[in-house]
């Protein structure tokens, strides 16, 4: 917790931490004995490290701890999930939008352990620069680049789920220092990490290993598991969309399209990736490869670090501990043998499929089938649990087929191409009505891909005409789009946020989320009127040890007053 003296050995972080492509453990540097003047004169002399630090910092994003919460927080009081097989206590009173300051998931440790990483590297590596003559400029500016993706991306966590949240960029490394700071507003620290990534985002390379003719594959692992510069775009456009800079937003998606567009070309010249096409002149993967569809998934979710890709979140499977979101929260597996796991998915979204539309999904839709399965009485969750997915459409009832994971891991997928897409056509539909027939454009693309719509004009579902009349209609359309493609992708509660703070009101979420309760609805949509009771509250454990951190008004009840007087 970010109230805490911590307490840090770097030199045994070091040497405990392993490479960014696994999760060996790491000795837990929060708990060892804090730094002394002999162990910094040390330590803090070469460029290894430095890099050293900098596989701490990705590894401690790789923690249980924080891509559950990535998970999580995005998904669990939006419209996709309901309780699956699971007594968990913390997770149902989520779900019924009855959340305490004794929740578990309201504990923010674990990001901020990661930020104060990513401080005690950039306050350092300037030193080290100084001091090994083999430790280059470029090579210290894009290390510092990196570790402030890594935080900037945690403090985005952070804000959309808490609202306002202690920020610094001041490392806390022994007992002299107190780490008790008081909250910063939403907007304040949002505009922090927009100037923060704007400093330095053309200082990390754009690959950090070159296009290999022969083992493509390769070059996009290391792509993708590191921040590289169409990273560092794709953060900063998200950061412009909550911050209503449609114009920045629109620039920075661009940046990664462009590079997406240009990858394209060098693919088609060394004739590799040809199950990639252009879709109004994107490329993306094709979803139907000879009878059989389901491609698209495969390579993105099944294999991972994919073309499309831009950052992830990326386990080693031979050297990978337990990614527990996946494993423990989704569709569990047990000997390669599916059982439902905690959560599972909302049923109006899969019933009746593919004999007709669901108030989501087309019945074409290859995601409904990649994305949900039936089993029994339930709608499980196939997305990243299975490691394929193959659909016969050639059958009436498509047949689809899943290969699970053998193990409960799986890569997290922060940023891909198209979700920078509709980021992209978001801001387009906000600067006005003459810009609706571009972001159409680029919607529909991500749809027809998963129609497999290829040939423009033919077999689309989606119309212009259906949609251009209205903001309203422009605004739902991108919105149910994003809701299709990244379903469970920990992004659905974070756009209902999104939008209900654009429009200043929170009716239309309230209704949405309360489609899946069986109780107390009109309570529920009560309490959400709340701009408030929108975000997560302090957890009573950081109340306690941090004096100056007040509790959200919503959730501002006796025994947490008295605790703020105390």
């Amino acid at each position: 917790m970010i109230t805490k003296n911590i307490k840090h050995n770097l030199a045994v972080l070091a040497m405990g931490c392993g490479a960014v492509f696994s999760t060996t453990s790491c000795n837990d540097f929060l708990d060892v004995l804090p730094l002394n003047d002999v162990v910094l004169e040390n330590y803090w002399t070469k460029e290894s490290d430095v890099t050293s630090v900098l596989m701490g910092c990705y590894e401690s994003m790789q923690s249980g701890d924080c891509v559950t919460r990535m998970g999580l927080w995005g998904e669990v009081r939006s419209d996709n999930i309901r309780m699956g097989n699971s007594s968990a206590q913390d997770l149902e009173q989520m779900l019924k939008e009855n959340i305490l300051p004794t929740n578990g998931y309201c504990n923010w440790t674990a990001f901020y352990q990661t930020i104060n990483r990513c401080n005690i590297l950039i306050h350092y590596a300037p030193e080290v620069q100084e001091l090994d003559p083999n430790y280059t400029v470029s090579e210290m500016k894009a290390n510092i680049a990196e570790a402030t993706f890594l935080r900037s991306l945690s403090y985005f966590y952070l804000i959309r789920t808490f609202r306002d949240v202690p920020f610094t960029r001041e490392p806390s490394i022994d007992d002299t220092k107190e780490y008790r700071i008081p909250a910063d507003s939403f907007n304040v620290v949002l505009n922090n990490l927009i100037a923060d990534m704007e400093a330095v985002k053309d200082d990390v390379p754009m690959y950090f290993r070159k296009p290999n003719p022969d083992r493509e594959e390769t070059s996009e692992r290391n792509n993708t598991a590191r921040v590289t510069r169409p990273a560092m775009y794709a953060l900063l456009a998200d950061l412009y969309l909550w911050q209503g800079n449609w114009t920045k937003c629109v620039e920075c998606c661009d940046y990664v399209i462009s590079f997406k567009q240009e990858e394209f070309e060098k693919l088609l010249k060394r004739r590799l990736q040809n199950d990639v096409q252009l879709f109004n002149d994107i490329p993306l993967y094709l979803e139907k490869i000879g009878s059989m569809s389901g491609n698209a998934y495969n390579q993105i979710f099944g294999q991972g670090n994919s073309f499309e890709s831009i950052f992830e979140i990326t386990y080693d499977t031979k050297n990978s501990t337990t990614n527990s979101y996946v494993g423990s929260f989704y569709t569990h597996l047990n000997n390669n043998d599916p059982t439902s796991g905690n959560l599972v998915a909302i049923d109006e979204f899969y019933e009746g499929l593919p004999t007709t539309d669901t108030e989501l999904f087309n019945k074409k839709d290859c995601r409904a089938y990649e994305c949900i399965t039936e089993r029994g009485k339930a709608y499980w969750i196939a997305k990243y649990s299975s490691q394929s997915t193959d659909l016969d459409n050639t059958k009436t009832n498509w047949k689809p087929s899943y290969s699970w994971r053998a193990e409960n891991y799986a890569n997290w997928i922060v940023y891909r191409l198209t979700d920078v897409m509709l980021m992209k056509a978001e801001a387009l539909i906000e600067q006005g009505s003459d810009k609706y027939e571009d972001a159409f454009t680029l919607i529909n693309a991500v749809n027809r891909r998963a129609v497999n719509s290829l040939v423009p004009g033919s077999g689309e579902v989606l119309k212009f005409d259906d949609f251009k009349n209205t903001l309203e209609d422009m605004r739902n359309l991108v919105m149910e789009e994003r809701h299709r493609e990244l379903m469970f992708e920990g992004k659905r509660w974070f756009d209902l946020v999104r939008m209900a703070r654009r429009t200043g009101n929170t009716r239309e979420l309230a209704k949405t989320v309360t489609k899946k309760q069986y109780a107390n609805i009109s309570g529920i949509q009560i309490r959400l009127t709340d701009p408030n009771a929108l975000y997560m509250p302090y957890s009573r454990s950081e109340l306690k040890v941090n004096p100056y951190l007040k509790q959200n008004p919503a959730y501002n009840t006796g025994g947490d007053a008295d605790l703020e007087k105390n």
